[in-house]
């Protein structure tokens, strides 16, 4: 049977198509066994003032970047996974708990990012289960760490609105040491744009001191306890305890 010279032509394209979706996907998978090969190890660094000294390394594709340091570190077995809210599917994970407080570090593969997190829970926590962040991803055949959190990042105002009382937080440092305050009105909240303006009529606490973990945020000052998420554009500052009384306060940041 002869055959056209056009069909012979969509015979070899149909051919090299699928050629090319094999090539691909083989592709694909040789990247996701890649990731996959991911480790993290830990090293004993030696004490500092009585206190022990981890380092925390990633180890891929020949590559070694220190993530952290950690009091305490030793692999986690994945049947323990969950009793300290690592996911299921996590590559692997690493921590321990030293002088009351765990510190924990997890990676895991989604949508072909790998991403490494970290988490801190201390036995004053309502909950056994640490609050992660991102602390570093391998994006491009490379580590990259996330810019760690600095103290004046935390600075700034932030709101808490509700039908009796509601709050105004201050974050602001004094020399490098973190302070708090708070301001309260029973009155309705003024709009975000005049709400510095209205300040003064609000009664407020004197300045306390704040001291914030930067690895897991979690915090503790004279007006209480309790974690805070940030991210470059957006913060919010949740109180476990507020004011004396075991409760949840949320306060969300402001733009001014």
């Amino acid at each position: 049977m002869k055959m056209s010279i056009s069909t012979i032509g969509w015979a070899i394209a149909g051919l090299l198509l699928v050629t090319s979706c094999k090539t691909d996907r083989k592709g694909e998978a040789d990247a996701t066994h890649l990731l996959e090969a991911v480790s993290l190890s830990c090293e004993y660094l030696g004490e500092q003032e009585g206190t022990p000294r981890y380092a925390v390394y990633a180890l891929l594709d020949e590559s070694k970047v220190k993530l952290a340091e950690l009091p305490a570190c030793d692999t986690i077995l994945s049947m323990d996974y969950r009793d300290k809210g690592i996911p299921a599917d996590a590559l692997g994970a690493v921590g321990g708990w030293w002088a009351g407080r765990g510190d924990y570090i997890y990676t895991d593969l989604k949508d072909g990012l790998l991403t490494f997190y970290i988490g801190s829970v201390d036995e004053t926590s309502d909950s056994p289960i640490p609050t992660y962040m991102p602390l570093a991803v391998y994006e491009d055949r490379k580590f990259q760490l996330m810019r760690p959190i600095h103290p004046a990042d935390l600075a700034g105002y932030y709101w808490h609105q509700s039908q009796d009382t509601s709050y105004v937080l201050f974050i602001g440092l004094k020399g490098s040491d973190l302070v708090n305050k708070v301001f309260a009105t029973a009155e309705p909240m003024p709009p975000q744009k005049v709400l510095q303006r209205a300040l003064p009529e609000f009664a407020a606490t004197p300045d306390v001191p704040m001291t914030c973990d930067l690895n897991s945020l979690s915090f503790e000052s004279g007006l209480g306890y309790g974690s805070i998420f940030w991210r470059p554009d957006t913060a919010a500052v949740t109180f476990q305890s507020f004011m004396g009384v075991e409760r949840e306060v949320v306060f969300e940041f402001i733009a001014f």
